[in-house]
């Protein structure tokens, strides 16, 4: 048994009473959750402890806030982490590292495997999930744990199953989560010896599927051996504990002690007040128009039931023959009024105007989760895009408005699932070995979605701009150009635009081109030249051989003296 030396407790102890503490910070926000998930999305909240079953939709008579949240999802997993296309790559911190052939051709060969272990796994499932609880409570939370099948498994959790606490960076450092397992799982999961003499009972008796609540812990291990690479001295604890005080000898005593190597937690939010631990979302800002929306719904049911089957009055002596309000059925009546059965009131309601207010509030949830942003050719008035340049320019400036969520996407996800699935790769020897210029080298990250490119292309009309400015001048002033690095621009336009970078040749080998390229154009250049001299040393070779064969002749030797040549 682990015990607190500080506080002399037991690690099961402190690890009730720590969250306890989480619970307290958590509680504020539960009733802003509880309708949240009644009006848009009730299987994503589980505030208490229940066996499985389905979740009550009675609160939905309007079901547009629930699809507005899944096209936020859709379209937030399709333009950030799509698995159909690359959404990362690695580069280094020195820009003329990372044009290096050698560097390029290891980063492009680490990413590709990466892409491989995320596309096996369910990572990208997850991710999916992930923003939808994103949207509806502000936060999502999952572990990254390793998989023997799968190298990494990504475990997105139930809102009001799991209690957080972030560092000074914003990052969640802390998780306490809760489970419901049956008494088989748990036995398989940590074994018969560990578990406690009531689950043992159980077991013995075969009642395998009697369920019982697990804790799990994972924060940082303050006391720990570095030098130790055991389990129990990893860097972030990882604790398992029955809910409540167990039986027997078992009492207090831990399920399993574990631990992880990196921050496990992927916990980003949409959007974080001040210090708070958990995030702002657009479920929350939507919450009032979504349940006016329930109404209004409500109230044109009741309206159309009302025009249809309006309430009605008769006399009192047809209250015991039978009648039938049917079309086409028959009521034969002595009324002495001769009207009989009529409506008790009059229903002549204009249903145009309430259904063009809930036209408008269904428009105004999709601008609240964004849906009109995602499906917006496909809603989009007036008219259409005249060319595909139109329609990225239109697209762009909508996607620009994700820009701070996107942010704390990449923070707050993206960049943990990816270092961490690094370091498991490179323990497992998944990855081949660097180049020597990488080593001591940080790697960081860029991202190459249609989101995050969205956001980069608006860079490139500077450039654009830059070049057209710059080409007017060298008109009149053509020694300009010399201000402009050609090569540079091309990279930089290129990373804009997220253009692979095994198209673009290395600078290395591009200088190697060049320096062929130009002693090729050397030894043409030469060998013009000598074309050119050639007849010249032709004519110059024959008077030489003719200058000296008169000097071999005693006749053409006078001859010479008296021209004073010889």
């Amino acid at each position: 048994m682990t015990v607190n030396a500080a506080r002399n407790e037991s690690q099961v102890a402190y690890h009730r009473r720590r969250a306890e503490e989480l619970k307290t910070v958590r509680s504020p926000w539960e009733p802003v959750w509880t309708p949240c998930a009644d009006y848009i999305e009730p299987t994503r909240l589980r505030l208490s402890s229940r066996n499985e079953g389905a979740i009550s939709r009675d609160k939905i008579l309007n079901a547009k806030a629930t699809v507005s949240l899944r096209t936020l999802a859709s379209g937030m997993h399709s333009g950030i982490t799509s698995p159909a296309r690359p959404w990362f790559r690695l580069a280094t911190l020195d820009p003329d590292l990372k044009d290096y052939a050698p560097v390029k051709t290891y980063l492009a060969d680490v990413e590709q495997r990466m892409r491989e272990v995320f596309a096996g796994s369910n990572v990208y499932t997850a991710f999916h999930i992930g923003y939808g609880d994103l949207g509806l409570f502000g936060q999502s939370v999952g572990l990254l744990v390793e998989d023997e099948n799968q190298t990494v498994r990504l475990q997105q959790l139930l809102h009001g199953r799991f209690w957080i606490a972030r560092d000074e960076t914003g990052r969640a450092t802390t998780l306490y989560r809760t489970f419901r397992w049956s008494v088989a799982r748990i036995v398989s999961r940590f074994g018969y010896d560990k578990v406690s003499a009531r689950i043992k009972g159980l077991y013995d008796q075969s009642k395998y599927e009697e369920r019982f609540d697990i804790w799990h812990a994972v924060e940082p291990r303050l006391t720990r051996d570095p030098s130790r690479l055991d389990k129990k001295n990893k860097p972030f604890l990882s604790n398992y504990w029955e809910a409540s005080e167990t039986a027997g000898g078992m009492a207090g005593e831990l399920l399993e002690e574990s631990g992880f190597d990196e921050n496990p937690i992927i916990a980003p939010p949409w959007e974080l007040a001040g210090d708070d631990h958990y995030g702002l979302s657009p479920g929350q800002v939507a919450l009032g128009d979504v349940k006016g929306l329930q109404l209004m719904t409500k109230r044109k049911w009741e309206a159309i039931d009302k025009k249809v089957r309006p309430p009605m009055t008769g006399p009192t002596s047809m209250r015991n023959n039978p009648a039938s309000l049917l079309p086409g059925a028959v009521t034969y009546v002595d009324d002495p009024t001769g009207k009989g059965y009529r409506p008790a009131m009059e229903v002549n309601l204009d249903l145009s105007h309430l259904t063009a207010d809930i036209r408008g509030t269904e428009d105004a949830i999709d601008r609240f989760f964004f849906a009109d942003l995602f499906l917006m050719l496909a809603n989009m008035d007036g008219i259409q895009p005249r060319n595909t340049m139109e329609i990225a320019e239109r697209k762009e400036e909508k996607l620009l408005q994700l820009g701070p969520v996107l942010e704390n996407v990449y923070g707050g996800q993206l960049e943990p699932v990816i270092d961490r699935t690094y370091a498991i790769m490179i323990r497992n020897n998944m990855l081949p070995p660097p180049p020597p210029d990488l080593h001591g080298q940080a790697l960081k990250i860029e991202y190459i979605s249609i989101l995050a490119q969205a956001q980069k292309a608006v860079a490139t009309g500077a450039v654009e701009r830059g070049f057209a400015f710059a080409g007017q001048l060298a008109a009149v002033k053509p020694d300009v150009l010399d201000k402009l690095d050609a090569d540079e621009a091309v990279d930089i336009y290129f990373d804009y635009l997220g253009v692979p970078p095994s198209i673009v040749v290395p600078d290395d080998k591009v200088e190697a081109i060049r320096q062929n390229r130009a002693k090729e154009q050397q030894l043409a250049k030469n060998a013009a030249a000598m074309a050119q001299i050639a007849p010249a040393a032709k004519q110059g070779a024959d008077a030489a051989a003719v200058l000296a064969g008169a000097q071999n002749n005693p006749g053409g030797a006078e001859l010479l003296n008296r021209l004073g040549i010889g």
